[in-house]
């Protein structure tokens, strides 16, 4: 065979005598020294054979110093084999990507089967592979070296079954679309390798909450056809973009990108690369048993050192660590997160983020769309960063709290599993007149929503928990523990929302963080539905510049700013930010809670969490406008409330310096989760842990349950929300229920 060495043929070579031949390139530059290097440069070329090259070097190299050159310059990839003529053009393309030799022959590896699903077509694709000499196989055939599947969407029902015979066969197919202003390419779905459609598809859908739910009110095919949107010259160019992929594939060139999706919005002209990675629990490709077996389990917590403890909590992973392991789930296509975006306030003090996140599942009323401060995963911090992380994290929480069908589950009556069972009002914590009024209060609002009564002797599916106290597992209702569990009318006995959910860089950081959400809404719920006053932390005390960069703050924003202390008998520090305006006739009162065994942090929590709340009011005119969430509560709220008019959110009483509460520092999360149980255990009550960490995420999520703990909702049965202001003296007697503030806590 006529074998001629070549440098690579996207290179442009210049030799400077007795300093180097320079290969230049639109990607790199090259440098290659000494003699030898300078006497090859204009030989390799691509026209001389190697016996050629010896022989025109002949008396300035040894043939053994030359053979050895060209062979290292082979091994560098400086220099490939050149047999017959080419388009210089297309082979300085394949050099600079990589591809030994070129495609030619490379099309010999088998035809290439193309399918069109849904309204498109493939003729023009079949054009332009044969046109570059690749054999277009008629039909599925076994020698087909790549499957191409061009789609108007991605979520179309018949990619399922393209995916199980090609999961089956174990031969990879190409997705991509090239129809509509945004042009999609990839990924090349590789059985074994990498995620498949279905892992890609699950993430789809749960970004299409609205569509699927109009979908499902219209009664129309999935998915819903939208009107087409694209010109002939971007049809053109997505088609000739889909055809190069294919060569690509075709000639031997292999990337990690090729197992992403490659986004390309012909209005804008921007790109965008989203990795998809496999689901484990994928019922196509994984083991859909994995996060079942994961609650069967005890829940192990060990020993975790705290690393971060500069910003609103202690951890175990610096934020930055976190952004990094988990950045690639934030994404419109492949993540769970759909996007992170600051929020617009024109105050840089302010580092609050909105994410955009995924519920996985449709939603039962576009009414659960609707946006408040509770309704978006938030994220809040001193720094933009731990902002930005804790919205990831907090939308990230959700997503892994959604039922999807593959939760460990039991079915049973109350009466079966005895001793085993927790009941739902245990922890709901309804009242006997709650239960009886349910078919008119509280059914179009979620702060006062009522389950039904649970009927003993029903059977229900239960999901097993794990009690740190008793070192066992106990059954709740499935609907209480997660998100979106279908509901049967007359037999809702139990629904989830996000009280004790918590995500953390480890285990024990999400454990410590749900149980202090548990007592921040316990100690609110004392205060709010008793109207108790209390008094407000000192914070000239703390010596933090942050909070006094952050009171300064707001006094220009026209607002004042104070800190009550609502903790309780748990002992455990509890904040209440109260903000209100102070010019103009409302008050736009926002609140905002935190709570921490080291009170600075439970201080710190509640002050981030307003500046998470004051995007809401910020753009507030005199007239009532320009508010920015439309939740009824809230904005009646901020029309209305004054604080004359609810003494209780004014302070009463001496300031509460941080010393009051000061307790040994502890290093390590372990100890500070043992002392959270000796709180509540020796209270009578006991700590459950449910560990929901979805295997495709990999974010440590838990959900907390004390029962008996109180939720900052409507919940009035008895307990400690009567007997715990009486047992510190702040009351005589119990608050009758009927004497409760009748505004619901609406965070």
């Amino acid at each position: 065979m006529d074998v001629r060495p070549s440098f690579r043929r996207h290179y442009r070579v210049e030799t400077v005598e007795d300093e180097g031949v320079y290969l230049v390139s639109e990607r790199d530059l090259q440098v290659l020294t000494g003699r030898t290097a300078e006497a090859l440069a204009g030989l390799l070329d691509g026209k001389h054979t190697m016996d050629e090259i010896v022989e025109a070097l002949e008396g300035t190299v040894p043939p053994e110093y030359a053979y050895y050159a060209v062979h290292r310059l082979r091994e560098q990839g400086f220099v490939v084999d050149v047999t017959g003529d080419a388009d210089p053009r297309a082979a300085a393309y394949w050099d600079m990507a990589s591809a030994d030799g070129g495609p030619a022959g490379a099309w010999a590896r088998g035809p290439v089967e193309l399918v069109a699903v849904g309204d498109v077509s493939a003729e023009e694709l079949g054009r332009l592979l044969a046109g570059e000499g690749v054999s277009v196989a008629e039909g599925s055939r076994p020698d087909t070296a790549l499957t191409v599947v061009l789609t108007d969407d991605y979520i179309r029902q018949d990619l399922a079954e393209i995916n199980r015979r090609q999961l089956t066969d174990g031969r990879p197919w190409l997705l991509a679309r090239a129809v509509g202003p945004v042009i999609w390419i990839g990924p090349v779905f590789q059985p074994g390798e990498g995620g498949c459609w279905r892992c890609l598809s699950q993430r789809l859908e749960g970004h299409r909450q609205g569509l699927m739910y109009l979908e499902d009110k219209l009664r129309s095919t999935r998915p819903l056809r939208m009107p087409a949107a694209d010109l002939p010259l971007t049809r053109a160019a997505g088609t000739r973009l889909i055809a190069a992929e294919v060569l690509k594939w075709l000639a031997g060139l292999r990337s990690p990108h090729q197992g992403e999706v490659l986004t390309l919005d012909t209005q804008t002209l921007s790109a965008t690369r989203h990795e998809l990675r496999r689901r484990a629990q994928c019922p196509e490709c994984g083991d859909a048993s994995l996060f079942a077996q994961q609650a069967e389990r005890p829940v192990k917590l060990v020993s975790r050192p705290k690393l971060f403890t500069a910003d609103g909590g202690h951890r175990s992973r610096h934020p930055e660590d976190v952004a990094e392991r988990y950045g690639h789930l934030v994404s419109p296509v492949t993540g769970v997160v759909r996007e992170l975006v600051k929020q617009d306030t024109g105050v840089g003090f302010i580092k609050t983020y909105m994410a955009g996140h995924n519920f996985s599942r449709q939603v039962m009323d576009l009414r659960e769309l609707r946006t408040g401060l509770r309704s978006q995963s938030c994220g809040k911090g001193t720094t933009d960063l731990q902002a930005k992380v804790s919205a990831m994290c907090e939308a990230m929480e959700r997503y892994s709290g959604v039922f999807q069908g593959d939760e460990a589950r039991r079915t049973a009556t109350y009466r079966e599993l005895g001793a085993d069972a927790v009941h739902p009002n245990a922890c709901a914590l309804y009242s006997e007149a709650q239960f009886r009024a349910r078919t008119t209060e509280g059914r179009g609002s979620t702060y006062t929503f009522v389950s039904d009564p649970l009927d003993e002797d029903v059977a229900i599916e239960w999901t097993p928990v794990w009690s740190l106290t008793e070192e066992r597992h106990k059954l709740l209702p499935t609907g209480y523990l997660y998100y979106y569990y279908p509901r049967t009318p007359g037999r809702a006995y139990a629904w989830a929302d996000s009280n004790g959910n918590a995500a953390g860089s480890s285990l024990e950081d999400a454990v410590l963080q749900g149980f202090m959400e548990l007592v921040e809404r316990d100690a609110v719920a004392v205060w709010w539905y008793n109207r108790l006053r209390r008094p407000a932390f000192d914070l000239d005390a703390f010596h933090d510049p942050w909070m006094d960069e952050f009171r300064e703050v707001y006094a220009g924003l026209r607002r004042e700013v104070h800190v009550l202390d609502l903790t309780n008998d748990l002992g455990i520090p509890v904040a209440a930010a109260i903000s209100r305006r102070v010019t103009g006739p409302t008050e736009d009162v926002l609140m905002a809670f935190g709570a921490h065994f080291d009170p600075r942090v439970a201080v710190q929590r509640a002050l981030a969490e307003m500046n998470q709340f004051i995007p809401a009011v910020i753009q507030a005119t005199d007239e009532g406008t320009r508010y920015r969430y439309p939740d009824g509560e809230q904005l009646h709220w901020w029309k209305t409330a004054r604080m004359e008019g609810h003494p209780y959110l004014v302070p009463e009483g001496a300031p509460v310096p941080p010393s009051r509460y000061e307790r040994p520092a502890t290093g390590d999360l372990l100890d500070d989760i043992a002392a959270a149980r000796g709180v509540v255990e020796t209270r009578g009550m006991e700590m459950l842990v449910l560990d929901q960490t979805r295997p495709d995420i990999g974010l440590p999520v838990v959900k907390v349950i004390v029962p008996g703990l109180r939720h900052f909702w409507r919940r009035l049965a008895p307990g400690r929300l009567y007997d715990v202001p009486v047992r510190l003296g702040w009351l005589d007697a119990p608050t009758p229920e009927d004497e409760l503030n009748p505004i619901t806590m609406f965070l």
